[in-house]
């Protein structure tokens, strides 16, 4: 009985974190097919959401990645390490736009001076693929 209540609780445990990646993947998706959305009809909403003012906003959906991923890293065994490593980007982001939002900022109007479309449509495939990346972590697995 113990034996079968134990293999119940680990069946519960991949499916909530099957469940989990599956939500993060869709989330990156989304948030992909958003920034191509916003190139693709001229929106600009890189331009919007990295302007200096909003950079709440931008921490809080940075912290929403992070803490869906780490939920994901640390529940899951063996360990996702795909999934850690966008977990590790997302927080070497925060720690720099905190650290130094002036350097932060630069970069990215360096990169926005180049060719605004191509890096907004850039952000989005970027996104997706993280996104796809999330999904197959767990096929790997």
């Amino acid at each position: 009985m113990v034996k079968s209540l134990k293999l119940k609780e680990v069946k519960f445990e991949r499916k909530v974190i099957f469940n989990m990646i599956i939500f993060l993947s869709s989330l990156y998706m989304m948030y992909g097919f958003l920034f191509i959305y916003s190139y693709v009809n001229d929106i600009g909403f890189l331009k919007y959401l990295y302007q200096k003012k909003n950079i709440n906003k931008v921490l809080a959906i940075e912290l929403v990645f992070i803490v869906i991923a780490s939920f994901i890293v640390f529940t899951s065994q063996p360990l996702n390490w795909m999934v850690s490593l966008i977990m590790i980007f997302h927080i070497f982001g925060v720690v720099w736009l905190v650290a130094s939002p002036d350097s932060f900022y630069e970069i990215y109007d360096q990169s926005m001076n180049v060719d605004p479309g191509s890096t907004e449509s850039m952000t989005g495939w970027i996104l997706i693929a993280f996104g796809v990346f999330v999904y197959f972590s767990r096929l790997i697995f």
